[in-house]
């Protein structure tokens, strides 16, 4: 073992107390800042619930929660910190003008019971439990939402393992800027967002299972980016993407719905798409997507598999999706489109079995003449829509509904070039 590694304190020794009452933040910083300046190592969370306020990570640490350990955010918000950088992280701002507004620099949404800021080789691992216990901020993004349970800035080698976040006031990790970091096997119950990254290089979510209220996984700037072997349930997308992402990698993902957890915003548990990249979707996001490989998916009982959709300012090269399933889509056909100028160069899907619920209304397909897009409840075709695009090349594909439709199953909207390989398409009894 390193001396790194042979570096452990536990929290207990700097007064840490299992009860009720006691807040525990200071306890566990001056644990984490003894830890850092021996050089680093692990400071232990013993089996016990502790309360606390916000807990900054340091470089070079470990936090670890033991067998049994708890670390639960305090109800009182005064005891959580803001955010405090002097990162410029205004381009990864959403939702101005709406409640859903998110900007690093406010200082309610950016409380975290767990602050990483500008740190190196550190993290948490399990296999304890961090309980946001959904503490209320009337402040906070839509009058209610709190603390974050994570917030990490400007980290890089991080490592988050093993452990369980439950009840999260708004997103249970929230990132901005991290580089070569993983999570993995991590086990999120409730909250908004599972996890939600803006800007990455060279970042990893693996088998990890999420059952979240909002997005499982979200955010943007993406640049080698793979997420992998996870299952996501979710009242609200698997995946969604709101800006922009080159060489992103999505594979052997399990996506479905209903949300075990509701939405707790709107109460519904409904799920959307299994995977969304909708860059722009929250505000301005300009930039190129590109070398996206969708690959391995199961998706059952969502809107919509797959749902591309480019602003105004942004392009797309290729996007290449293969061996996906879907059950039970209750709605969306699957679609690659912009509503304006964006424009995609290439998509590749092959490989593709999907079923969709139809929908019985013979006047359907004539309600969508002369109907303007933004008018649009669903796709005047059941099965892939596709607009503002180069090339398109579909091979091994079978498109299925069950009951009655009346639309066609695949539309094009000024699409260059179709290239169609073993596309089939049936109607199942029931």
């Amino acid at each position: 073992m390193t001396f790194f590694l042979s570096v452990i304190i536990s929290i207990l020794s700097f007064g840490a107390v299992s009860d009720d009452k006691t807040d525990n933040a200071t306890a566990i910083n001056e644990a984490i800042t003894a830890c850092a300046r021996r050089g680093g190592g692990v400071v232990s969370v013993p089996r016990g619930v502790f309360q606390t306020g916000t807990i900054r990570l340091q470089s070079n640490v470990t936090l670890r929660l033991e067998q049994g350990a708890v670390l639960r955010g305090a109800a009182n918000l005064d005891a959580y910190a803001s955010l405090q950088t002097t990162r410029d992280l205004s381009k990864y701002e959403s939702g101005r003008g709406s409640v859903n507004f998110n900007s690093a620099s406010d200082p309610e949404w950016s409380k975290a019971m767990i602050q990483c800021i500008d740190i190196r080789n550190a993290g948490i691992e399990g296999p304890g439990m961090i309980d946001g216990q959904h503490v209320v901020n009337k402040r906070g993004e839509e009058h209610m939402r709190g603390p974050h349970t994570i917030l990490v800035v400007n980290g890089e080698k991080l490592c988050f393992k093993n452990f369980q976040v439950n009840r999260s006031a708004n997103y249970a990790i929230l990132a901005y800027d991290i580089r070569n970091s993983k999570f993995n096997r991590l086990r999120i119950n409730e909250g908004w967002d599972g996890i939600h990254i803006r800007g990455c290089r060279r970042v990893e979510i693996s088998h990890c299972e999420m059952h979240t209220g909002d997005d499982a996984i979200a955010g943007g700037y993406w640049n080698n980016i793979k997420i992998h072997h996870n299952i996501l349930n979710s009242s609200c997308n698997g995946i969604r993407m709101i800006m922009p992402s080159t060489n992103m990698e999505v594979a052997y993902c399990d996506i479905y719905g209903p949300g075990q957890n509701k939405h707790r915003t709107s109460g519904k548990t409904a799920s959307d798409a299994a995977i969304s990249l909708e860059p722009g979707g929250w505000g301005s996001a300009p930039g190129l997507l590109d070398n996206i490989h969708i690959h391995h998916i199961r998706a059952t009982r969502v809107l919509t598999p797959l749902s591309v959709t480019l602003s105004d300012d942004n392009t797309a090269g290729t996007i290449e999706i293969d061996h996906i399933t879907a059950r039970d889509v209750t709605r969306m056909a699957l679609s690659v489109k912009s509503w304006g100028k964006g424009h995609t160069r290439r998509v590749i899907i092959k490989n593709v079995n999907l079923v969709f619920e139809g929908i019985d209304d013979p006047k359907l397909p004539e309600w969508f003449e002369n109907r303007p897009t933004d008018q649009w409840p669903v796709f005047p075709c059941w099965g892939m829509y596709f607009r503002n695009i180069g090339e398109v090349y579909l091979k091994n594909v079978l498109l299925s509904f069950k009951g009655k439709d009346y639309r066609q199953p695949i539309m094009l909207d000024n699409v260059r070039k179709m290239k169609q390989t073993r596309v089939r398409y049936k109607r199942l009894n029931g």
